[in-house]
């Protein structure tokens, strides 16, 4: 008789002990909408989560073009608390697939390890033992919704995807609508040059993560007092 094949949705349960006691809690944090509300929030005891996705078209011809998760990295506001992981997969290019084994020196056979399903159990369990009160990003719309549809594609359980119970932190809509007063968005390496922030790696997960963190600590700041 053939096994049946176990789901992330059960491994993830069968890892978590006490994973029933907290599935159904909801963020107690309240929205923010103005960089008032974030530099206070900086300044209290919540605690917040740095998000980012970088990602690679899927090269198979049954969804050609379809955006696949590659890289995702956090990192804890104000800590070295931090996660960092690649994806690998057949669904690249045979240039991706070069690209990533150079830049992670890894053979082809150790490579293959690096699964959306392994990378995202390492990822619920960081969240679950961070337990952040907001997920912060830039510009959350296209990271969330890959983030979930690869979530759909392994049937990872609603209850299981714990990223949906934090309440999420949008800087780049905030200083967009705040600071520049519209609704088109302002790129991260931009407002890293309005900033004199220097970003040398734009567009790998963890420098982004580093930045988000940076442009947090310039918000963290009583602006007021430094123009006085």
């Amino acid at each position: 008789m053939q096994k049946s094949k176990t789901s992330l949705s059960e491994l993830i349960t069968l890892e978590r002990p006490n994973w029933q006691q907290t599935q159904n809690k909801a963020t107690s944090a309240n929205a923010v909408t103005t960089l008032k509300q974030v530099h206070e929030i900086v300044n209290g005891p919540a605690k917040l989560l740095s998000l980012d996705l970088e990602f690679y078209s899927d090269c198979q011809p049954q969804m050609p073009g379809t955006t696949r998760l590659g890289q995702i990295a956090g990192r804890v506001y104000g800590e070295d608390d931090a996660f960092n992981y690649y994806v690998f997969s057949s669904r690249m290019t045979a240039k991706d697939q070069l690209s990533l084994l150079k830049r992670l020196d890894l053979r082809y056979s150790e490579a293959e390890r690096l699964t959306v399903a392994s990378v995202l159990k390492k990822v619920l369990k960081f969240i679950d033992r961070v337990q952040p009160d907001y997920l912060v990003s830039w510009d959350n719309r296209l990271d969330l919704s890959v983030l979930n549809q690869e979530a759909n594609r392994l049937q990872l359980a609603q209850t299981s995807r714990s990223w949906t119970r934090i309440q999420p932190l949008d800087l780049e809509k905030i200083i967009s609508s705040d600071v520049f007063d519209k609704s088109s968005g302002i790129s991260l390496a931009r407002m890293c040059d309005l900033l004199r922030l220097q970003h040398p790696k734009p567009h790998l997960a963890d420098h982004d993560v580093l930045m988000i963190d940076k442009i947090l600590q310039f918000y963290a700041l009583d602006l007021n007092e430094l123009l006085h």
